[in-house]
């Protein structure tokens, strides 16, 4: 009898729990690659790719572009980290060119705050596997 529900079920002998339960195949790579990427690993990339972007530009441009073809999820973050980091740019050139009216001072100082404490926020977001969009950032890359 034992036979015949392994026949009729469609698995091989050994695709059941020692209780005779069903247990499911695991993921071909195809599959796997499909769903989307939420290990340990592709949130600490994705959480250094906003973390990096402190010090610097180039360091986050080299974590995305290593990593987004492993895990859709470090491409996500990569990308939005990418767009916000020149968008900052273009927004502190700017302010750096209004020093002499005065009003670039302040705007270098307000963006430099809302720089830390917008890319800790997404550094946490991506930690937690949530996504994140940076309200400045301009979107060039989709």
């Amino acid at each position: 009898m034992e036979e015949t529900n392994r026949e009729s079920s469609g698995l091989p002998p050994g695709e059941e729990n020692q209780a005779g339960v069903q247990v499911a195949p695991e993921p071909t790579e195809q599959e796997a690659a499909r769903q989307p990427e939420m290990s340990r690993d592709a949130r600490n990339m994705a959480m250094l790719c906003h973390l990096l972007g402190i010090v610097g530009f180039f360091a986050p441009l080299m974590i995305w572009l290593i990593e987004r073809e492993k895990h859709r999820f470090v491409d996500e973050h990569g990308r939005e980290a990418m767009n916000y980091q020149v968008s900052l740019l273009i927004y502190v050139s700017v302010s750096a060119l209004l020093i002499p009216v005065a009003v670039g001072i302040f705007l270098l100082v307000a963006f430099g705050i809302a720089h830390v404490v917008l890319t800790v926020i997404g550094a946490v977001r991506a930690s937690q596997g949530r996504p994140w969009r940076y309200p400045i950032a301009i979107p060039f890359l989709r």
